[in-house]
C-alpha cells in the first residue's frame, strides 16, 4: 500500500499538499494486584489514546473548495472551546474508514531559506474512534 492511500480529513475538507499522515493508537490500561491473584499483576485495556499527525507542503495561494488551505488550518489551530473540536474521517485505501472527534494539540510551520514551506498538525481524538458504517 502506498502512502497516498492514507487520508485524514476534517469535516468535508482534505488537507492541502499532504506529504505524510501518521496514526498512533496507545492502549490505556488499568493494573491491579489482589490477594486472590497471589500478587500477580492483572492488566485490562480501558480505552485508547489515539493521535494523528498530518504534514504537508504549504500553499499560500489558497485553494478553498474541498481543501483546507493555510488560512483554514491556522483558524482550526486557533479555535477554542467547543469550536476546537473537529469531526474527522480517516481512510486507508479501500479499507474500513473511521470517524470521530479530535482537537489540535500542536501546529507548526517551517520555511527554510532555500525550499518550500511545510506544516505539521497534531491531533488527539476526543472520545472514541468508530468505524464508518
Amino acid at each position: 500500500m502506498e502512502g497516498y492511500n492514507f487520508r485524514f480529513k476534517v469535516g468535508s475538507k482534505n488537507f492541502i499538499g499532504v506529504t505524510q499522515d501518521d496514526m498512533t493508537i496507545t492502549p490505556t490500561t488499568k493494573e491491579s494486584i489482589t490477594k486472590d491473584d497471589a500478587g500477580n499483576r492483572r492488566r485490562s485495556v480501558t480505552g485508547q489514546d489515539i493521535t494523528f499527525k498530518v504534514a504537508g507542503i504549504m500553499d499560500l495561494n489558497g485553494t478553498g473548495g474541498t481543501d483546507n488551505d493555510m488560512d483554514d488550518i491556522i483558524a482550526l489551530a486557533l479555535a477554542k472551546g467547543d469550536n476546537a473540536k473537529v469531526t474527522f474521517v480517516y481512510t486507508r485505501g479501500t479499507g474500513q474508514a473511521y470517524t470521530g472527534t479530535a482537537v489540535i494539540t500542536g501546529y507548526s510551520e517551517s520555511t527554510p531559506a532555500d525550499g518550500e514551506g511545510t506544516y505539521t498538525i497534531d491531533f488527539a481524538v476526543s472520545g472514541e474512534m468508530t468505524a464508518v458504517s
